[in-house]
């Protein structure tokens, strides 16, 4: 499988249903090199609706340069102060 994986953007969203519930601007996404690792996510926000960011399920999605969009889901959310930092399920196809 992978190795240690470490992803980097400059535009993301946090989205419940079709909402954005939040918009990112610099943001990263690391897996270490561990058998039961999972995938960390730090963004900055640009902005964010409080109510819409409690929502359950929440997806974190962003631009692929090829087209289309990478996107995971949101098992565990921090945020506050202009950053976030969450634990995300496996990618999504």
């Amino acid at each position: 499988m992978f190795s240690a994986v470490t992803l980097r953007g400059v535009a993301g969203r946090l989205v419940w249903g079709y909402r954005t519930a939040a918009e990112l601007t610099t943001w990263t996404i690391c897996r270490p090199n561990e058998p039961d690792a999972g995938w960390t996510l730090t963004a900055r926000i640009r902005t964010a609706d409080r109510f819409q960011v409690l929502q359950r399920p929440l997806l974190f999605t962003a631009p692929r340069r090829i087209g289309g969009h990478w996107c995971w889901p949101v098992r565990r959310l921090n945020w506050g102060d202009g950053f976030l930092v969450a634990d995300l399920g496996p990618p999504e196809h």
